[in-house]
């Protein structure tokens, strides 16, 4: 699969919900990787798409500190859950706009990109 053109954010106490930009995430197989930045910095994205849509990875800040993000595909193109950093948490969503390059795309019910 090509890297999709994502829009994400997260939300934490004391900060209210912050966008991820530049956010583009791969996923290839059960692998999830990506890059983007936010408010904090720029970061990576590595971890795994199980088959029935539940999702992790780490959200690793450049010269930071990392953020385990756990949650659900919804079927429609959006990853949703929440977020962990030692006992702080909030919430967060991933929605897959497009694939680069432009071309149109559809996904199955766990997000994987139906071949054509």
């Amino acid at each position: 699969m090509s890297q999709c053109k994502c829009i994400g954010w997260w939300q934490q106490t004391g900060y209210g919900r912050q966008s991820m930009h530049e956010l583009r995430i791969e996923f290839t197989g059960a692998a999830v990787v990506g890059s983007g930045v936010d408010l904090i910095a720029p970061f990576s994205l590595s971890g795994k798409l199980r088959p029935d849509g539940a999702v992790e990875f780490v959200k690793q800040y450049l010269g930071r500190h990392s953020v385990l993000y756990v949650g659900q595909y919804d079927g429609e193109g959006t990853f949703h859950g929440t977020w962990d950093i030692e006992g702080y948490r909030g919430n967060w969503s991933i929605k897959v706009v497009a694939p680069e390059g432009g071309k149109d795309q559809e996904f199955d019910e766990v997000g994987r990109e139906i071949g054509r």
